[in-house]
């Protein structure tokens, strides 16, 4: 037995040797990993933050201001874009009447130049009549009177007139120039803020989603920290295992127990040295199997450590902000183009308010044309009786009395187109009235509305990306100084698969320890007392999962199933 008690001690030293070395690689995992426990909580809390944050009700209201914004915008310019054009046509309109006005106007002048023309024709008549003729004087004075006040109405309809054609001419050119300009930038408007709603819910979006999905990648890496510490606490059971080996293969090289000296007893105490090797060598097998499974549990956190990047989450907080510069962007122009258009609309008031002045001055021009209208006509009434009283004598004064009548017809044609221009005038103003609605403040007042709303929420959106861009760069510092302390981690845990790795040759040389023992004797493996084994052996076992191995080599079953999960020393029996 010497020979085997020597390579026993040999390997019993080597197992020795590798708890030290273990030892020492496990206590440097034990701190980085204690450590990177407090660094995955500290993380875990921001990112649970940003959540929170993100997932607060404000910025839920965000798309749904600016959809609404988009579509107040469409609808209300869309509609003054729809008037203006009907205004333009107003306007177009007015023009033509006011070329009718014009023609008028001209028939009333050259009336004024005929009748002043009669008034002096009547003076020459009565001053050759003498006193015959001093009844006729009333009708030269009349005609002057006449002459005069329609020279006088007509300029000032004319004046009238020719300002309104001025500022009507300029606002055709205005609507005509500005309409389809405004039609492009409100459809370019329209676009820009079809745009930067979709960008604005695309990365809502992603600010709802990344942040929640690195927080579960960090509850993962959280999870497997905590099973990595787990994992550390149990190595000392490990440890303690790898205690029992020793002691176990201490048992067997001593003989102590074994009667390996009694002549009698040599054959039984061989048996219970081999049985004892046996035991030792499953209690490698699972303490190996044990380790293969901690060790791979640290290689995998340290690997998910080293995945876990921060970019996507630190690039938010810019993202979103470039989202709603881009929508305030959006806000600014909508203001420019609205101010704009109630810069247009107080012209285009301004503009239909002169129609309104023109409306009057022609009513007052109408009513006094009935008036001279009437009284030309008794002017030629009397004119005729007294001509035709004094017979032969006053045929010329007869003949300017029908030319009254005549001027009287035609003055009275001019009123009656008057009054249908009147009439024509008037319908433009009530159309105009109607379309002048449009520019009125309820709409502007609806748009101030929206745009507050969507200025609110927009700002929430500013101050929640904010907050993520904050947060989010404390998370990339603890991600990469969580990183930087793995490295370390990384090194110890290639230190411990090589020192562990040593477990194969050792086992390898017990197991050719046993063959030996099973070429010099082949019935050692029947010839000892399982009970007796299993009690000189169990005393130094103090976990549930030693005893497992301990019966299943000595009944012959399967080895325990390895632990899946650890849980520090509660499976110990003290």
């Amino acid at each position: 037995m010497d020979g085997l008690a020597s390579a026993i001690e040999t390997i019993k030293a080597e197992l020795q040797n590798v708890s030290r070395t273990a030892d020492a690689e496990i206590e440097s995992v034990a701190r980085v990993f204690a450590g990177l426990a407090g660094e995955a909580d500290a993380i875990l809390q921001v990112a649970a933050a940003i959540v929170s944050r993100v997932e607060s009700g404000d910025l839920r209201t965000v798309l749904a201001r600016v959809q609404a914004l988009c579509t107040t915008v469409v609808d209300l310019n869309a509609g003054r874009l729809e008037v203006t054009a009907g205004i333009l046509d107003a306007v177009k309109t007015e023009a033509a009447l006011l070329g009718q006005l014009s023609g008028l106007i001209r028939g009333q002048e050259a009336i004024a130049l005929q009748t002043k023309a009669l008034s002096v024709l009547t003076n020459i008549e009565v001053a050759r009549l003498g006193s015959v003729g001093e009844g006729f004087q009333y009708l030269a004075h009349e005609l002057s009177d006449f002459s005069t006040s329609v020279a006088k109405d007509t300029q000032g309809l004319a004046n009238h007139t020719e300002s309104r054609k001025s500022a009507i001419e300029a606002t055709k050119q205005t609507l005509s120039t500005n309409l389809p300009r405004l039609r492009k930038e409100l459809e370019r408007i329209q676009g820009d803020l079809v745009n930067g709603s979709a960008a604005i819910e695309a990365s809502l979006g992603q600010l709802s989603t990344t942040p929640a999905e690195f927080k579960a990648c960090v509850e993962t890496i959280a999870q497997l920290v905590s099973g990595v510490v787990a994992a550390v606490q149990a190595h000392d059971i490990t440890r303690q295992q790898l205690e029992h080996v020793v002691a176990g293969l201490e048992l067997v090289a001593s003989g102590s127990g074994l009667d390996l000296g009694s002549k009698d007893g040599t054959t039984d105490g061989r048996a219970k040295a081999y049985a004892g090797l046996l035991i030792q060598i499953h209690q490698l097998t699972v303490i190996k199997q044990t380790v293969a499974a901690w060790a791979a549990q640290i290689t995998t956190c340290t690997e998910r450590i080293l995945e876990a990047s921060t970019a996507e989450v630190v690039a938010l907080g810019p993202m979103v902000l470039d989202r709603e510069r881009d929508v305030s962007v959006q806000l600014a122009q909508i203001e420019r183009v609205q101010q704009e258009s109630r810069t247009q609309g107080e012209r285009i008031r301004s503009t239909l308010g002169g129609l309104s002045s023109l409306l009057q001055l022609v009513s007052e021009h109408l009513d006094r044309s009935k008036s001279i209208r009437d009284h030309l006509r008794l002017l030629t009434f009397n004119s005729i009786i007294e001509a035709s009283r004094l017979g032969v004598r006053a045929d010329a004064i007869l003949a300017i009395a029908r030319t009254i009548k005549g001027v009287s017809a035609d003055w009275t044609v001019l009123t009656d187109q008057s009054g249908l221009a009147r009439t024509e005038i008037l319908k433009l103003v009530e159309r105009t009235n109607e379309l002048a609605a449009a520019f009125s403040e309820a709409g502007d007042a609806k748009l101030r509305e929206t745009q507050a709303e969507t200025e609110a929420a927009l700002e929430s959106v500013r101050t929640a990306a904010t907050f993520v861009d904050t947060e989010a760069r404390e998370m990339h510092s603890i991600t990469e100084k969580m990183q930087a302390m793995v490295v370390n981690v990384r090194q110890s845990v290639d230190v411990l698969a090589a020192c562990f790795g040593r477990f194969d040759s050792l086992r390898r040389e017990l197991e050719r320890v046993v063959r030996q023992l099973e070429v010099e004797d082949p019935d050692i493996k029947t010839g000892y007392d399982p009970a007796e084994v299993e009690h000189l052996f169990s005393e130094s076992y103090t976990s549930e999962s030693e005893r497992k191995v301990l019966q299943a080599v000595l009944r012959g079953t399967n080895l325990p199933p390895v632990q899946e999960s650890f849980a520090g020393n509660s499976v110990e029996l003290f």
